[in-house]
């Protein structure tokens, strides 16, 4: 009965909760857009964590770094994985539209 419950509010509290975020599909990648209201035009759209999900969803592997890269007006992330046939690869993921680019 108690799992019963707490399965039922989850349920309850996941369809009250407002959606802050929306996922949108790019070719051969994904990137989720925090939805705000009054975001400037040149505010981040992906986070750190978010660009190395793409990276490791694409190429596999264990990610070694990220670092800030880019510029204010197109900033982007760079990042080094560790792929699982043993080769490091750095690649460049625009932090605007979650694209990679230098593989």
């Amino acid at each position: 009965m108690k799992k019963q419950l707490f399965i039922l509010s989850v349920i309850a509290s996941l369809l009250a909760a407002p959606v802050f975020a929306k996922i949108e599909a790019v070719p051969n990648s994904m990137m989720i857009v925090k939805a705000k209201y009054g975001q400037s035009s040149n505010a981040k759209s992906i986070s750190a964590q978010q660009a190395a999900r793409i990276v490791k969803n694409k190429f596999g592997g264990k990610v070694l770094k990220v670092n800030n890269s880019g510029s204010k007006k197109k900033p982007s992330y760079r990042i080094k994985l560790l792929k699982d046939n043993g080769h490091v690869i750095s690649v460049n993921v625009d932090a605007e539209s979650g694209r990679i680019s230098g593989h």
